[in-house]
């Protein structure tokens, strides 16, 4: 089969989920379900793969997953959990009282705080407009920020597990894919903490507010670097958490070295900010569920109580797929696991009677399946094209002689590495950026482009794991443009209907600094 025709058929299950998104703004689960089925078809027809291969490999994604796809689900009922009893606003009614100026309110709670609730498994599009549009910023702004707030450190989100689901799942070191990725962050992150005033308040907001951005992106990305070095490789999932800290604590002291107060300008607003207060929970006890989770966190990294935790449930973790491929849960190293846990022993202390705990499961269970089930299945789709061309030979999954021509990802991978040549790591990026908005997930993207980026890498002679790894920060950067991201965060305001313009708004920003992220990988290729 000619080559261009193969590429064709490749991309297609693809350029199907782009369309249904864009074009007929169908539901990225839905869209996902029909890729999945044209992959498995394309595979079987015109790529030589048995249908027991193609179904398997579906198998091994969907178990693939659950580093994502169940922390999403465990990450939607602790924050659901808190929302039901009241937490979310006791946090709530605490941030309005934060800062006064419009940028440094974008900057502590976009930037710093939405990394933070990022890193630690919340969902800053949820909580984040609400509080933006109390603020008196526009619905496209309230909409919007929160969005672009998930991009700076999105590769260190929901404890790094857009890094160390790929690392864990294709054999990569996770100290030095977490490094490479960081040392993007400085210039990211500063650039989108500029962008953020811009899509507020335009040109007028960023000469305000540069020397705030300034120092909220370049803190920000310094601090990954800092973190993702001095900590062990089994706590990288912890610095987003500490890099969105300390950027609020610099924040907050930049602010008191320029001699103004902590809370709002409005003697009313505070005051109306702290009787609201004082009818809710403490902020202690509304955090609790963070609290716990980040206590976990610490201790599950300590190398010798990971290592009894990894050793602790055996074979009985490990499950066969096919031949020789077996998927390793290691379930109680897992940060979703630990999710649920800090969820259920922190349920005494928020949950006030049983009619509250069944409306937290069923109100979990109406938001989590669609988000977990799109997860699965873009892994699905991701090791169906990783297998196609395979076989069984001698108990192990492999290529027949001659047969790893008919493997989809390095069909892509070798027309993109021949169309492109030396210009290839100027435009990879942009495959991270298409994955994330398709997907809606940066572990969904980094994960499907894998075995094409791979491919390519191999042809040209570059370094994969730098190649990789601005993939990874382009995936974070789609994120400002992702259809569902933007989807949950208009919801929450009821303001369904303006997407469109958010994406229109935001879409030069991804653009920009995606190719800004190609240049960067340029010159630490070539220099």
């Amino acid at each position: 089969m000619d080559l261009i025709i193969q590429f064709i058929l490749a991309i297609l299950p693809i350029l199907l989920i782009f369309i249904g998104l864009v074009f007929f703004r169908q539901s990225g689960t839905l869209m996902g379900i029909l890729g999945w089925i044209l992959t498995v078809i394309i595979a079987v027809v015109f790529f030589q793969t048995s249908i027991p291969v193609a179904l398997a490999a579906s198998w091994y994604g969907v178990l693939s997953s659950f580093g994502i796809s169940l922390m999403v689900l465990f990450t939607i009922l602790q924050v659901t959990m808190m929302d039901v009893t009241g937490a979310i606003k006791s946090i709530t009614a605490y941030v309005k009282t934060v800062a006064a100026e419009r940028y440094e309110q974008i900057m502590m709670l976009n930037v710093g705080f939405g990394t933070f609730l990022v890193s630690i498994g919340a969902t800053p599009v949820t909580m984040l407009p609400p509080i933006m549009l109390a603020l008196g910023f526009s619905p496209l702004a309230a909409v919007a920020l929160p969005c672009m707030g998930y991009d700076p450190l999105t590769s260190f989100s929901l404890l790094a597990v857009p890094i160390t689901l790929p690392a864990s799942a294709f054999g990569l070191n996770v100290s030095t894919l977490g490094i490479t990725v960081a040392w993007f962050l400085p210039v990211i992150t500063t650039g989108i903490s500029l962008a953020m005033l811009w899509v507020a308040d335009g040109f007028a907001g960023v000469k305000k507010g540069f020397a705030t951005a300034l120092v909220a992106g370049v803190t920000l990305g310094l601090c990954s670097i800092l973190f993702v070095h001095i900590l062990p490789a089994p706590a990288i999932g912890l610095v987003g958490v500490f890099s969105g800290l300390v950027t609020v604590i610099v924040l907050l002291l930049m602010r008191k070295l320029r001699g103004r107060p902590l809370d709002v300008s409005e003697p009313a607003t505070i005051a109306e900010a702290k009787e609201e207060r004082k009818h809710l929970m403490p902020l202690w006890k509304a955090s609790m569920p963070w609290i716990v989770l980040v206590i976990f966190c610490v201790i599950i990294s300590i190398p010798i109580i990971q290592g009894n935790l990894l050793s602790m449930l055996g074979n009985y973790q490990k499950i066969p797929v096919l031949a020789d491929q077996i998927v390793n849960l290691k379930l109680l190293t897992q940060a979703y696991f630990w999710v649920l846990v800090s969820t259920v022993i922190t349920i005494p202390l928020l949950v006030r009677s049983k009619e509250e705990f069944t409306k937290i499961t069923s109100l979990w269970m109406r938001r989590a399946w669609s988000p977990t089930l799109a997860a699965m299945v873009f892994f699905a789709i991701a090791y169906v094209m990783d297998w196609s061309g395979k076989s069984t030979i001698n108990g192990a999954l492999a290529f027949a002689p001659g047969a790893s021509g008919f493997n989809m990802n390095i069909v892509i991978g070798t027309v993109l590495a021949l169309a492109f040549g030396i210009a290839f790591p100027l435009i990879s990026p942009s495959l991270g950026l298409f994955g994330g908005f398709v997907s809606g997930s940066e572990t969904s993207s980094n994960v499907m482009f894998y075995g094409i980026l791979k491919q390519s890498s191999s042809m040209l002679n570059l370094d994969f794991i730098k190649v990789y790894a601005a993939h990874m920060v382009a995936g974070g950067i789609a994120s400002g443009i992702a259809v569902a991201k933007i989807i949950n965060a208009a919801a929450v305001v009821d303001k369904i209907g303006i997407e469109g313009e958010v994406v229109r708004k935001v879409a030069p920003v991804a653009i920009v600094l995606t190719l800004i992220t190609g240049v960067m990988l340029i010159l630490m290729l070539y220099l």
